[in-house]
């Protein structure tokens, strides 16, 4: 695929995600993704060179108190947030100029992602409105995702790609915070982890570390996620490991140690919160996170909002059909006949050891949108076989995006009328800015241009297959075949 065709191709799906996360961005209401009030005032007061707040009494050491415009600090969604038959129309934002001094609880967590958030959102508008920063959000997520559409061409898996997205994937790509940045920047990275399974370059190496290693400067806490790209990248690498090798795999990642120790030494973090310590054994810290993996897994497939809502049973059953015939296509495709079966123990079990290892700071904290990109990594490592009949891929993309719209009718439904409300969504309380039915509409076509996009990568494929046929070889579970 030449130059010209992958640059058109990235701005043509990064165009699709900039309308697909606008539309969910003016979906969901004011403040309705998770801890999504923390974020849009940490971006607020990172864009006006306010990086540490001050402490608050009587507080945990990570909340700090800044400034923010009167209407961003008000409007508090805890009248809705937790009851999914309870609209949005409770939460009265106060309108008006000047400013209010308010605690976010991400007060100390990195600037990065925030800066750059807060500093686009200040640039195009007047910064007093959560869909602003929003939009920022939305337009950083797509630029990352579009980029992973075109480079996922090469092998013919942008549709592996588009199937691969759970419907909370989708719904947190909308809001401010930093799991949609999260997801973003790891898809990167296991796009261009199983692209190595294709072409076995090692300069191709850096393209994988560098968005994991970006993630982790952004969020810390997402150490697990390199366990998720090493499942995919560890059978890629060639034996015996050089010196070279080595030094690409880690450099990234240090680099990020000493940036995020250096943060954490400036800032006095410190990792401890009274509020939600847990005093009970590892054992049965243990015991409890296993006995919550079916509600792990049911949050990462579908949980909407605060948690206290699901996209509908028919989107997340397509997601798990689409995983059942992935990791059957792997068992039967590829020499990885049980790849599946350790992902799924590194999925269920490692969030797990996580809880047992910070129980006693900070309590079982756990939540299913931590796991989502283990969920998505478990689609997409289909990428690295041949891919399926046409007829198949198609059925499985355009069953996605229908999941996808009706992910967002739910959401909408949930916030203007509760979700023992009309299903045509008469009578509603609160409503979004634009037309929720034009919402849908703008959504569904921007779904079916990305669908038809990956669906049409065909001779993309051709062209990859009859250039890497010329090749050296490629590489089956660390050897290299010639």
């Amino acid at each position: 695929m030449s130059g010209n065709r992958r640059g058109l191709a990235a701005l043509s799906a990064t165009a699709a995600f900039v309308i697909i996360g606008c539309t969910w961005a003016f979906a969901i209401a004011r403040y309705g993704g998770p801890d999504e009030p923390a974020h849009v005032l940490r971006a607020v007061a990172v864009a006006h060179d306010d990086l540490l707040g001050k402490p608050v009494d009587g507080l945990e050491p990570g909340y700090r108190q800044v400034t923010v415009p009167t209407p961003l600090g008000s409007g508090d969604p805890s009248c809705f947030r937790h009851h999914e038959t309870i609209t949005a129309a409770c939460a009265v934002v106060t309108p008006g100029p000047g400013t209010t001094d308010v605690a976010t609880s991400a007060g100390t967590v990195p600037p990065w992602y925030y800066a750059v958030v807060g500093s686009i959102t200040r640039l195009l508008s007047s910064g007093r409105s959560v869909l602003g920063y929003r939009m920022a959000s939305v337009v950083l997520c797509a630029i990352i995702l579009g980029h992973s559409f075109a480079r996922s061409r090469r092998f013919g898996a942008s549709a592996w790609l588009v199937a691969a997205l759970t419907p909370s994937a989708w719904f947190l790509i909308g809001v401010v915070g930093t799991s949609g940045i999260e997801i973003a920047l790891v898809l990167l990275a296991l796009i261009e982890a199983v692209g190595r399974f294709h072409q076995p370059v090692e300069e191709s190496l850096g393209r994988v570390t560098l968005p994991l290693a970006a993630c982790l400067l952004i969020r810390p806490e997402a150490v697990i996620d390199v366990a998720v790209v090493a499942l995919f990248l560890a059978p890629t690498i060639a034996r015996p490991i050089t010196r070279r090798t080595l030094i690409t795999l880690a450099a990234p990642f240090a680099v990020v140690g000493v940036a995020s120790v250096a943060w954490n030494r400036w800032t006095g973090f410190v990792f401890d919160d009274r509020r939600t310590a847990d005093t009970r054994t590892a054992i049965a810290t243990l015991g409890r996170s296993l006995g919550r993996i079916p509600l792990t897994v049911h949050q990462a497939v579908g949980a909407l909002g605060w948690n206290e809502f699901f996209a509908p049973v028919i989107a997340q059953l397509v997601w798990a059909v689409t995983l059942a015939f992935a990791a059957w296509w792997v068992f039967t495709h590829s020499s990885a006949r049980w790849w599946h079966l350790r992902w799924a123990v590194a999925a269920l079990v490692l969030p797990a050891v996580v809880d047992v290892i910070v129980h006693r700071q900070i309590g079982s904290i756990w939540q299913g949108r931590y796991s989502i990109v283990f969920a998505i990594g478990g689609v997409l490592y289909a990428a690295r076989c041949k891919p399926p009949s046409p007829v198949v891929m198609r059925v499985l993309v355009m069953a996605a995006a229908i999941a996808e719209v009706l992910t967002l009718w739910q959401s909408l439904r949930r916030y203007m009328v509760g979700l023992d409300g009309s299903l045509l969504l008469r009578h509603a309380a609160w409503t979004p800015s634009i037309n929720p039915w034009l919402l849908l509409a703008l959504n569904g076509a921007a779904v079916a241009w990305l669908a038809r996009q990956a669906l049409s990568s065909g001779s993309d494929v051709a062209e990859h297959v009859d250039d890497v046929v010329g090749r050296a070889g490629v590489v089956v579970d660390g050897q290299l075949s010639t």
